[in-house]
């Protein structure tokens, strides 16, 4: 039995899974915007993102938190083209993912994706790609406002995908939410280099 056929229901994170990261030329294009270096933005951009990813912070007030940790301030031109720049740099759709995706649901799994995402990212996927429409079920944590390792959010995409708790298998880059999900009883794998992991789970 191979590891496909342990599982009913396979969740995917979002960021650096089924998309890459943002490449290096957009960070820094961001930098340049709010007038800092590519190392102190990706040091602030990653420090307070989780409640912009919760729902608790509009854009606005994340970029501008992030300007006034580097003693700037921006402009409301400014925060739309972060916010715009942010949402597109996080769209570099992995397609051998998402083949790997299609073929789960010819096999009839149940997919689903539980990902910390700020409302601008969401609600720009929504409006330009049509990207959440081959999954059974989406989690969001500025939806539900909850954010990985938040037990709370784990257990809404639980229930939206309704496969047993033994028999379903969520994969993320990082540790402390692979270790949130296993603390709940769901098989986890860390997602670090996409090949391997594919060549593990198709056996």
């Amino acid at each position: 039995m191979g590891f496909v056929d342990l599982y009913d229901g396979f969740i995917f994170d979002y960021g650096k899974v089924l998309v890459t990261e943002p490449a290096e030329a957009e960070r820094a294009k961001m930098a340049g915007i709010v007038g800092i270096s590519l190392d102190a933005y990706d040091e602030l951009y990653w420090r307070d993102r989780l409640d912009y990813d919760k729902g608790l912070q509009s854009a606005m007030e994340y970029w501008q938190e992030i300007a006034k940790a580097a003693g700037k301030v921006l402009t409301l031109d400014q925060v739309e083209r972060l916010s715009e720049l942010d949402a597109a740099s996080w769209m570099h759709f992995d397609e051998v993912m998402w083949e790997f995706v299609a073929e789960l649901k010819a096999a009839a799994k149940k997919v689903a994706i539980l990902s910390n995402m700020p409302r601008d990212l969401g609600e720009t996927l929504r409006a330009r790609t049509t990207r959440f429409a081959g999954f059974d079920h989406v989690t969001l944590s500025y939806e539900v406002k909850s954010v990985k390792p938040e037990a709370a959010i784990y257990e809404d995409c639980l229930r939206g995908i309704g496969t047993e708790l033994k028999r379903t298998v969520f994969f993320d880059d990082k540790i402390a939410n692979v270790k949130g999900a296993e603390m709940l009883g769901l098989a986890a794998v860390e997602f670090l280099d996409r090949d391997a992991v594919l060549r593990r789970v198709r056996g």
